[in-house]
């Protein structure tokens, strides 16, 4: 019992240590970056601590573009958000980022739980808003995407093949 108890807690440590050192805050729009930062330097002070203050991103979407305005202090996205235009609050805090507010209808990026890791992500789809946080884990460790993708170009590669072979 006190060898499990002792390799959950390493585990646990190890995994926490490895987290902060080299990773990025990403933002895209429409597959376009609009925010890359590394993540330390995207908290506050303040943030940096307990993870309970925040510093935040507000998204404004216009027919020009996207921007992101930072805050110290969480924004009203009522009187700071022009009229006609659809905002996403983004929040990054020690503990995580996560989604505040937006104005889309199925507030599905907003019930995201926070993310903390490389290689984690909220996408909203309704405003073809994707936030990652990248960076931090092994160059050479693939993900499920990249090692999905390899795998298929070669069942596609042998699929011929195997359909050659048969006439």
């Amino acid at each position: 019992m006190a060898f499990f108890l002792l390799l959950a807690l390493g585990s646990f440590v190890w995994s926490v240590m490895g987290r902060g050192e080299g990773q990025t805050l990403q933002i895209s729009y429409d597959g376009q970056v609009i925010v890359s930062e590394p993540l330390s330097r995207t908290l506050s002070r303040e943030s940096s601590g307990d993870g309970r203050a925040a510093r935040y991103c507000l998204l404004f979407y216009s027919e020009a573009g996207v921007s992101c305005e930072w805050y110290d202090a969480v924004p009203d996205p009522a009187s700071e958000v022009p009229a006609g235009t659809g905002y996403n609050l983004l929040a990054v805090s020690g503990s995580g980022v996560f989604m505040e507010a937006a104005d889309c209808r199925d507030q599905i990026c907003v019930r995201h739980r926070p993310i903390s890791g490389g290689g984690e992500s909220i996408i909203c789809l309704p405003h073809r808003l994707v936030v990652e946080i990248t960076g931090g884990a092994d160059a050479e460790t693939l993900d499920g995407m990249t090692a999905s993708g390899d795998a298929s170009k070669i069942i596609r590669k042998e699929g011929r093949r195997g359909h050659e072979a048969d006439g």
